[in-house]
């Protein structure tokens, strides 16, 4: 082989040693690439648990996230149908209140009614005494002119 042959491979020799010396892949990139697949790994693992443990708290028949939505979905019914139920209920208190408030007016006017009545009454058992008083009187000064007219 030639000199120059010798010098172009020396030379291509050469290049290959310097790209082979500034490779991060040859110095150490290996080792950082696979640190980074190891903690990747670590991360996963850690993500995976979290989604199992979401997966549970939604899924889980007793107390996930699903169970407790549909509880309270049947809550909801039970008491739509309380509500429907008690409604008319409710109207029928409502007209019973005023009812109640119409018949205690109409019972406070019946009293009212029934102490003027007595007042009455008694007003009147009073005027009777006066008028069986005037009666009497002028009874008497009837018969006492009849007298006085027979005996003259």
């Amino acid at each position: 082989m030639s000199d120059e042959t010798l010098k172009l491979v020396l030379q291509k020799i050469e290049i290959l040693e310097n790209r082979i010396c500034s490779a991060k892949s040859l110095n150490g990139g290996f080792d950082k690439l696979a640190n980074d697949v190891e903690h990747i790994r670590e991360s996963q693992a850690d993500v995976l648990e979290g989604i199992r443990g979401v997966k549970q708290n939604l899924y889980e028949p007793d107390s996930g996230l699903f169970s407790r939505v549909k509880d309270l979905e049947v809550e909801s019914i039970r008491r739509q149908e309380f509500i429907n139920e008690v409604k008319p209920m409710i109207s029928q208190h409502q007209e019973v209140v005023l009812w109640k408030k119409q018949a205690e007016k109409e019972v406070d006017e019946v009293e009212e009614l029934r102490h003027e009545i007595s007042k009455l009454q008694d007003w009147k058992a009073g005027m009777q005494k006066v008028i069986w008083l005037l009666a009497t009187a002028a009874g008497g000064m009837w018969v006492k002119h009849f007298m006085d007219l027979m005996m003259k």
